[in-house]
């Protein structure tokens, strides 16, 4: 699970490191469209498409740039109209383009497996727990529908209830991105092979299970995202003699907290499971058998939520999947339910700037203010609710096969 997660922070850097992040982003956009609307959906579609393999803060921090050039191009254009107050204090587009780019940074993360570390965290205390691995393809069969859903929903939110845009289309907006697209230039060889490497990791991630395991036995996840760094590390650089696509000053830059954070997290698991507290757990908490199951979930999602706004989502995952799993056992339904709807919660916390990063980005941009972000998120926290329950309800038992009304025996 460690090994996972460093493979995909050291893709994530070398694609940030010649800047091909920026141009997948770009090109997204670029085929958006030029309404306001659409544009704040390109942005959010780049944003949580380049989350979903990259941190949310690199992603949040690469998109508020190119959104700030959006934004003032906009109001540069409208500063003549005096029926649209472009003041970054009341213009509704800022707004909801800047909350766009954040929203869609954490909920783009909740489609793959190394694309929020609470996702990863839960892989790792399953295996530990249960000696079962839960594969990145089939993460991606239930967290891709959950995470575009959610994504769509979330736009139609922002720009039809939330900040409603008082003008339809975006003078210059379409400029700005060529313009963005002119000053990368064309596509330099160092990333034409950068996406090379990045395109047949996301492919083997997806096929393993199903396809090169059949070829190469004893393969994993973890094996093809620290195989796809070291090609990384060998493959040189045609410009620049003696440097390869990354570099040792690149990837000296990995969040070395977080992963030795997923260490502790799954030594805290392994002794919730060996002391004898998970069973205690499981105890005490026998006093919700009788309560509905659906009532339950929306109760631990809506607690993780709300609990997430001040804590680290990271930490609150590693806490909590031990206690969902003892809590599973206590009331008789499969585990992976409560502790996935705890995971997901994790990383869905948008009403604060402290909350998580890409919130604490784009708070910096300097068109929210804390009250704009708490009004919009408590909304959107809510919805976030009910949404991951009701996946984890109709989806989760269809695309995983498994019965989430029953513990599995051979889990106890």
């Amino acid at each position: 699970t460690i090994f996972l997660f460093m493979g995909g922070f050291i893709i994530a850097l070398a694609m940030q490191r010649w800047n091909l992040h920026k141009r997948i982003a770009l090109w997204i956009i670029s085929l958006i469209g030029t309404s306001t609307e659409k544009i704040i959906l390109g942005f959010m579609v780049a944003t949580g498409g380049l989350s979903m393999w990259i941190s949310n803060t690199a992603t949040a921090m690469m998109m508020v740039p190119i959104g700030l050039a959006i934004i003032y191009q906009v109001s540069d254009l409208l500063k003549d109209d005096d029926s649209i107050d472009t003041s970054p204090e009341n213009f509704n587009f800022g707004k909801a383009l800047m909350l766009g780019i954040a929203y869609s940074a954490s909920i783009g993360g909740l489609g793959t497996l190394i694309g929020t570390p609470p996702n990863t965290i839960f892989a790792g205390v399953v295996s530990e727990l249960y000696g079962v691995e839960i594969s990145f393809a089939r993460w991606m069969l239930f967290g891709v529908p959950i995470s575009a859903v959610f994504l769509i929903i979330a736009w139609i939110y922002l720009v039809k209830v939330a900040y409603k845009m008082k003008f339809d289309q975006l003078p210059g907006g379409q400029k700005v991105i060529r313009d963005e697209q002119s000053a990368l230039g064309k596509m330099v060889p160092e990333e034409k092979a950068v996406m090379t490497v990045f395109t047949f990791a996301a492919l083997a991630w997806i096929t393993r299970s199903f396809l090169l395991a059949e070829f190469i036995p004893g393969i994993d996840d973890a094996i093809i995202a620290i195989s796809a760094s070291l090609i990384l590390f060998v493959i040189p650089s045609k410009r620049y003699r003696g440097e390869a696509l990354i570099d040792w000053d690149t990837a000296k830059q990995l969040p070395w907290g977080i992963l030795l954070l997923f260490g502790g997290g799954l030594a805290i698991a392994a002794g919730f499971s060996q002391s004898g507290l998970a069973e205690w757990f499981g105890e005490q908490l026998t006093v919700l058998a009788n309560v509905n199951f659906f009532i339950i979930l929306i109760a631990v999602i809506g607690l993780v939520i709300f609990l997430t706004e001040i804590t680290s989502n990271t930490a609150t995952g590693t806490m909590m999947f031990p206690i969902m799993a003892s809590l599973a056992a206590a009331i008789n339904v499969h585990p992976y339910s409560l502790m996935i709807g705890a995971g997901l919660a994790a990383s869905c916390a948008f009403m604060l700037p402290v909350a998580t990063p890409p919130n604490a980005v784009v708070f910096g941009s300097g068109y929210l203010r804390i009250p704009d972000m708490a009004k919009a998120g408590f909304l959107l926290n809510i919805l976030a609710i009910f949404i991951i329950a009701i996946f984890i309800y109709l989806l989760m038992p269809l695309v995983w096969g498994i019965d989430i009304t029953s513990f599995p025996e051979q889990y106890r």
